[in-house]
């Protein structure tokens, strides 16, 4: 591996994984908003070099202990790793090996640490979920029970059917449900409800269309 294969690795590390660590941790705590990718890069860039330079103190300070103690330096030299290049790391490897798990274990525990005190008072999970993959998969009573929407859209037209798939996005716009038989649908104009013909087998609707949706489970209404 070349010089600068390591260092990016370690450019990883350090400024990206343990602010990474505590960015998707902190997902399950905080309201998302909407941010630019700057401010996420920079946010895990600054909380990767905080807890990086909280791994270096401690690697620095571990050595020093090592070489007063037993008079033997555990890890390797950067300023030699820099001018050695790939003939050092080969004659380092296991004390190369050795920093850079520790490094990589203290920073991590202190992403973990800073979460934890940031957020400890806490208590709630927050999860990011749609209510329609919430009602139409997780509070079914078994897997094969049937799903079954009374869907009102936003120019009064009503559609009854059976919920053949749907997709759970976050974002309304960007969800869709597609109705199976048995489907109705009542116009905006009023009236009874219409049963389509079988040969028209599917019905999609967006998301964006849906005032509200009623839900039931099991037989057909």
């Amino acid at each position: 591996m070349t010089p600068s294969s390591w260092f990016t690795v370690l450019a990883f590390f350090l400024f990206v994984a343990p602010g990474l660590l505590y960015d998707l941790c902190s997902a399950h705590k905080r309201i998302k908003r909407r941010e630019s990718t700057f401010t996420e890069i920079s946010r895990v860039a600054l909380v990767s070099t905080l807890c990086s330079s909280v791994a270096m103190g401690v690697l620095v300070l571990t050595g020093a202990l090592a070489k007063k103690w037993w008079n033997k330096q555990p890890f390797p030299n950067p300023g030699a790793l820099v001018r050695g290049g790939s003939a050092y790391v080969a004659d380092h490897f296991a004390a190369l090996v050795w920093a850079c798990a520790l490094g990589l274990v203290v920073s991590l525990a202190a992403a973990l640490l800073l979460f934890w005190a940031t957020h400890f008072k806490e208590t709630a999970t927050i999860a990011y979920r749609s209510a329609w993959q919430v009602v139409f998969r997780d509070h079914k009573p078994d897997t094969a029970t049937a799903v079954y929407v009374r869907i009102k859209l936003r120019d009064g037209t009503v559609w009854r059917g059976r919920v053949a798939q749907y997709s759970p996005d976050m974002e309304l716009a960007d969800r869709e449900i597609v109705l199976s038989h048995p489907i109705a649908v009542k116009p905006s104009s009023g009236g009874t409800s219409n049963t389509l013909h079988p040969d028209w087998s599917r019905v999609v609707l967006t998301g964006s269309e849906i005032v509200t949706l009623t839900v039931m489970y099991g037989d057909t209404p």
